[in-house]
């Protein structure tokens, strides 16, 4: 039976009790989804107590409301165990023959009544006749007609149980059938029976969260926000602290309406503790949600590292319909990308105090404080404890060392055996209690420190259960809480020589164990022995030495003892980083170096380790280049400069000095990173954190949080930088610190004494050289501000002040913003915009290009030169209104050679490696309007200039594009820097489409004789293309021809298209010349080209899928025929290709049904029929459904083939996904559900065909189910 089903029959097993709660947790659960609170659910709970006729009364305060089972706001339910007959009905509706006033209330408010008869299963005629007779009984009532009246069976129970798996849960809970360790909400934090489980929120815990800057929260505090988070975020939440916190208690308490506002639905609670090895697994119950479709808050305690990994990426990618929270005591580095982190912590003794009072009164105050201050606030260690602790007892006099006896002890008497058995089991994190494959035991290496074979350590496990101090999960097994094992671990290792624990350990072929054990030493950086053990595994010829070369295992563990021996580490680290040969390349791609930048990162969270840890990262990241998607030293380093969320406790003092040695550096990519240094410095409240939180059982928090004071120095310290590098001689750094400055202005202005440091720092910037960019952002936040409802006049005084004092008041400042100012928020700019018009931007967008090109003119007739524009004359960034301005300074000046020759001796002076050409193009359009034989004569010149003439053809103006100009660009084809793509513009733009035809053929074959020529001629074609309807005879024929050659050239390169724009454009190239022409000889060489590359590739082919699709569409019989024409293993990788590495789109998809089957009926080989449907689209998921049926065509296929039954076969090994995600178990169902259709077909043929494939294909399927349950319980049971 399916995860989220059940046998109607068995609900009639429930009581007249357990029947009404039911029905209550369904209407409870139904008004939720609708997005209302279940609290508008009322019944008595009792079948015995007075309620007026009404079991269940749903009284939701809006006008509507119609789920499909709840069709009124104001419904009641009947629930009734017995059958209910009409004669039945009328007595209970209407008791001694007059009409119940409840019903009758129930028709005056247009409202919902319902019976529900458990005992019923009717047939529709059934069903009618008892809705029927409903009808009768208020049909004298003068408001029957707005009254909704409906009966359910169980049949209708059954099918509203399966949309909520939450109470899918708890009834199968109820009959005893339940899954294996899956609750719904409950108290899951187990407390004992009969004893209060109110949450306690007194200080003592405190809880993290990713929203709150890393600033702890109270228990009280923390649940607003948390539901809030988990609410809103599309990310899987993962819930940490120690064993013994409270993680459990907490969780529960987010779905209680009692504690706070705005509980989570606990409606769609489904819980399980991976300790309790749930049956079916985490992984297949979430791949039975999505599926399914449902709504559900899945909630995993003790999840390890990986399983949540696993199971947030799927969460994450299917979007919010599913949350996920995860709940562990250890944390690994969970992806930012899929996670949200909230930790909890226990800083003191009060909720642990509290909780002892609660559940053993008489054990008094002193004592409850006593022990909750040796257990440091864990209440599971406090519980263990109390549960020793006599009447009248005090525990004042006892030692630690006494309360920890008492703590293993608990009741049982002393045991020196099973106490040393339990410090040998501690010296790992975890172990194994079964033997391998290979007859190998951990119990057997453990036991061998102390002489006990694995049966005595095994019968251990039993009695260390009872005490409640082993944990299990699947073999796996753990001395937990971790107060308890740090304790038992560390009276281990002062018990055995440190020689012959390495040599017990550190045998070859025991990985597993061994990095369990570097795991607990890890947790006990204080033990001498621990740290001699660390030191010895990071000499330079240990296993642990070579860093930079380590294999996962050993990277882990290093990450494990990194904290026992950090300066240890960090001296290794450098000594490997300061080599001679270290140059850092290639290795953002190797995890074990990642563990070294993350390491590095941990390590400077100590101020007293900072400078030496960003000395180092600084190193490594002089040898990184930019890599999308990687962390690299650079973020690390950036991440160190925000005042919250740093992951460092440095000092203000130290962090400027890491940023004043990038600023000064000698390095360009210094200096860069300290711009970026600097930005995160001046950034707003929206801090990000990828520190590490955890580091073994080191203090870690986010970073130092400053206080206000303390906030306003850190603002001031960078500010005051920014103003400095803002005014220095370096122009790249100059330009970024006024630029980093003013996009911070807006974030900035929050507080008064700021608000005068920034308008100083404006002034200062201002008066060595006029700053756009803070006047920009000034207008922007000024339009914006007086936009909101309540603003400051104060501040709206003193910005209006600010921007009439920075408004460019001369020539030179007005050219810098208006003409070669960067292209963001330029809208500002212009002092008509008018916000209420809807062509404000475009508008203000022509007023300030015309504004340009008027100063241009106005430049070229003032004493300024073309040096004090700099450094934006060539800058690569976009710049507007750079070219409008060349244009007005060619309009302007009387000598434009001699500017020309000015332009020129600029460009050759800037050493900057990328330019842009626009303030050329500009000049060269203002002459052409005037002069056009100047024109030319320097377009001329920029044929033989090194850098204009790689751009040639962009720099020619917009006007009729002649011959002249094409024997112009023609002439720098040949020359090695030529950018080769700007050609693509002959081929379309308007300009160039009155150039005689020949001319155009002749500059493409020229191209197609030059690398990456053909790329430019499938670009300009397919621009010119772009738009265009697909029966428009376009670019003309002789173009088509070049156009089916150049994408034959490419296909023919061992060269790839992962970005798919070459693919694009030779779709529609390759489609115009399909379409329109019939040179057999050129189709025929461009089905040659496909099929080479497809067996060249050996049918792993992902490129160019829209154009190869096209062709199928166009020419599939020629396509086809040439698919299976040749060898037979030309056929398998042909065939390969057509099913499985074309893409999400099945490749024969676009071609006719009708003209598949043609061509399979008119071939001499009946395998076509069978190789044909690799090419089809088999499959169609029902919108809105988890359901899949047979696409239309394949049933056509299928009905028109001579063989139906070899069809179906097809069918059938085409089954599973060349590609998936989830549950591969979970798509076969679907589809065979699809495929099952087909025994109900009218054709015996396929009816009985499809009935004997359809039985082999559920046993595969529950065959891959098993598969996949026994892989899921094996990777989901670990602890780590």
């Amino acid at each position: 039976m399916a995860i989220f089903d059940i046998d109607k029959d068995e609900l009639l097993r429930l009581s007249d009790t357990l029947l009404e709660e039911l029905i209550a947790r369904l209407a409870e659960a139904e008004v939720a989804a609708s997005g209302y609170s279940s609290a508008w659910v009322r019944w008595s709970g009792s079948i015995n107590a007075p309620d007026g006729g009404i079991d269940i009364h749903v009284q939701v305060p809006f006008e509507q409301l119609n789920s499909g089972y709840i069709e009124r706001p104001d419904t009641v339910f009947q629930a009734k165990k017995h059958k209910m007959r009409r004669a039945d009905i009328l007595r209970e509706m209407a008791p001694s023959g007059v009409l119940s006033p409840m019903i009758s209330g129930q028709a005056a408010k247009g409202g919902s009544y319902i019976i529900v008869s458990l005992d019923e299963d009717c047939s529709p005629s059934m069903l009618a006749e008892r809705v029927k007779a409903m009808h009768e009984v208020v049909r004298n009532d003068p408001s029957h007609p707005t009254l909704h009246l409906a009966f359910y069976d169980r049949a209708k129970l059954a099918q509203w149980i399966r949309q909520h798996p939450s109470v899918m849960l708890w009834v199968n809970r109820i009959l005893g059938r339940g899954y294996s360790g899956w609750q719904p909400y409950g108290a899951w934090s187990r407390p004992p029976e009969g004893a209060e489980d109110t949450l306690i929120t007194a200080s003592g815990i405190t809880i993290s969260l990713p929203s709150e800057k890393g600033h702890p929260l109270s228990i009280k505090d923390a649940i607003g926000p948390i539901r809030q988070l988990i609410q809103t975020t599309r990310k899987a939440v993962r819930i940490t602290g120690l064993s013994g916190v409270g993680k459990t208690r907490i969780v529960q308490a987010l779905f209680d309406e009692s504690v706070g506002a705005d509980a989570l639905d606990r409606t769609l609670a489904v819980y399980a503790d991976t300790g309790d090895d749930p049956n079916p697994s985490a992984t297949a119950m979430l791949e039975r949600l999505i599926a399914d479709q449902r709504s559900a808050i899945m909630v995993l305690d003790n999840c390890p590292s990986e399983l949540h990994a696993s199971l947030a990426a799927r969460v994450t990618s299917v979007g919010s319909r599913i949350k996920l929270i995860t709940v562990e005591y250890d944390i690994r580095e969970d992806k930012p990308q899929t996670t949200e982190v909230i930790h909890i912590e226990a800083v003191g003794p009060e909720v642990a105090e509290k909780l002892l009072l609660c559940r053993f009164p008489g054990i008094g105050p002193l004592n409850a404080r006593r022990i909750a201050e040796f257990a440091d606030g864990n209440a599971r260690v406090s519980l263990a404890i109390a549960e020793r602790v006599d009447e009248g007892e005090s525990l004042a006099v006892l030692s630690d060392a006494q309360l920890f006896d008492r703590l293993f002890e608990q009741r049982h008497k002393r045991d020196e055996g099973l106490r040393e058995q339990a410090e040998i089991l501690s010296l790992v994190y975890s172990f194994s209690s079964d033997c391998s494959e290979t007859g190998d035991s951990e119990l057997e290496i453990l036991g061998t420190l102390a002489g006990y074979s694995h049966n005595q350590l095994y019968r251990t496990l039993k009695k260390l259960t009872d005490r409640h101090i082993l944990q299990a999960r699947s073999h796996w097994r753990a001395i937990l809480p971790h107060a308890i094992a740090n304790k038992l671990a560390a009276s281990a290792l002062g018990s055995f020589p440190v020689a012959f624990l390495r040599s017990t350990f550190e045998v070859p072929g025991r990985d597993r164990i061994l990095m369990s054990f570097a795991h607990r030493l890890g947790l006990l950086h204080d033990h001498p022995v621990a740290k001699e053990i660390a030191a010895a595994w990071l000499q330079p010829e240990a296993m642990l030495g070579n860093l930079l070369e380590l294999d996962d295992l050993p990277a882990r563990m290093l990450e494990y003892i990194a904290p026992v021996v950090p300066d240890v580490l960090l001296n290794r680290i450098d000594e490997e980083l300061r080599a001679t040969d270290f140059k850092g390349q290639n290795r953002h791609y190797d995890p074990p170096w990642s563990t070294i930048l993350d390491l590095l990162q941990a390590l400077a969270w100590e101020s007293s380790y900072f400078d030496k840890c960003a000395s180092l990262l600084l190193q490594i990241a002089d040898h990184e280049t930019d890599k999308p998607g990687q962390k690299d030293a650079r973020d690390r380093l950036t991440l160190f400069c925000q005042p919250y969320l740093s992951g460092t406790h440095a000092s203000l003092e130290q962090r400027i000095a890491l940023l004043e040695e990038c600023l000064t550096s000698s390095l360009s990519q210094r200096r860069t990173l300290g711009l970026k240094m600097l930005s995160a410095g001046l950034s707003g409240s929206m801090w990000t954190s990828s520190s590490i939180c955890e580091f073994g059982a080191r203090p870690r928090d986010y970073g130092a949080e400053p206080d206000y004071d303390a906030l306003m120095e850190w603002r001031c310290s960078f500010i005051e930088i920014a103003v400095r590098v803002g005014n220095a001689d370096d122009i790249h750094l100059a330009n970024g610190a006024r630029t980093i400055l003013a996009n911070a202005l807006s974030g900035l202005w929050s507080d008064k004494r700021i608000g005068s440091v920034l308008v100083d720092a404006a002034r200062t910037l201002h008066a060595r050289l006029p700053w756009g960019e803070g006047w920009k952002a000034i207008r922007a936040k000024l339009y914006f501000m007086r936009k909101e409802p309540q603003i400051s006049s104060v501040l709206l005084e003193t910005l209006d002040a600010l921007e009439r004092e920075l408004r460019p008041n001369d020539l030179l400042s007005a050219i810098l913003l208006y003409a070669l100012s960067k292209g963001h928020y330029n809208w500002v700019l212009d002092d008509e915009f008018n916000r209420s018009d809807q062509a404000r931007y475009t508008e203000a967008k022509e007023r300030v290009m015309a504004r340009a090109e008027q100063l241009g003119r106005e430049f070229a007739t003032s004493t300024l030169c073309l040096s004090d524009l700099r450094p934006n004359l060539f800058s690569s960034e976009w710049i507007p209104y750079r070219s409008a301005f060349g244009k007005g300074l060619a309009e302007g000046t009387a000598s434009p050679r001699e500017i020309w020759q000015l332009l020129i001796k600029e460009l050759e002076q800037d050493s900057t490696e990328n330019k842009d050409f626009s303030l050329f193009l500009g000049f060269i359009e203002g002459v052409d309007r005037t002069n056009e034989a100047l024109a030319h004569e320097f377009l001329d010149h920029c044929a033989v200039h090194p850098s204009l003439s790689r751009v040639l053809v962009n720099l020619h103006p917009q006007r009729d594009f002649t011959e002249t100009d094409l024997n112009r660009c023609m002439s720098v084809l040949n020359k090695p820097d030529t950018r080769i793509v700007m050609f693509d513009a002959i081929f379309w733009q308007k300009k160039c489409l009155h150039l005689p035809v020949t001319r155009v053929l002749e500059l493409a074959e020229r191209l197609l004789a030059i690398e990456n020529g053909a790329e430019a001629i499938l670009d300009g074609l397919g621009m010119r293309l772009h738009g265009n309807k697909a029966t428009e005879d376009m670019p003309g024929p002789e173009l088509r021809q070049i156009g089916l050659r150049a994408a034959i050239q490419v296909l023919q390169k061992e060269t790839d298209d992962r970005g798919g724009f070459v693919d694009a454009s030779m779709a529609s190239v390759v489609a115009a010349a399909l379409q329109f022409d019939s040179h057999d000889g050129l189709v025929e060489n461009w089905l040659d080209a496909i099929f080479s590359a497809i067996d060249k590739h050996h049918g792993y082919m992902n490129d160019y899928r829209k154009t190869i699709e096209t062709t199928v569409a166009l020419i599939p019989e020629a396509f086809l025929s040439r698919l299976f024409e040749d060898s037979e293993d030309q056929r398998c990788m042909r065939l390969f290709f057509m099913h499985g590495s074309i893409g999400d789109t099945p490749l024969l998809s676009g071609v006719d049904i009708e003209t598949l089957i043609g061509w399979c009926s008119s071939s001499n080989d009946p395998r076509m029929w069978v190789f044909v449907p690799q090419g089809l689209e088999l499959w169609v998921r029902i919108p809105d459904t988890s359901g899949t049926v047979l696409h239309e065509n394949a049933v056509k296929f299928l009905e028109a083939a001579p063989e139906p039954s070899l069809v179906l076969e097809s069918f059938a090994k085409l089954m599973s996904p060349t590609s998936w995600s989830g549950s591969l178990a979970n798509i076969l169902q679907s589809r065979t559900d699809a495929f099952g259709e087909l025994i109900e077909h009218e054709r015996d043929d396929i009816s009985n065909a499809a009935k004997k494939i359809h039985e082999r294909l559920m046993l595969m399927i529950e065959r891959q189910r098993n598969r996949e349950q026994q892989e899921d319980r094996k990777g989901e049971q670990r602890f780590e």
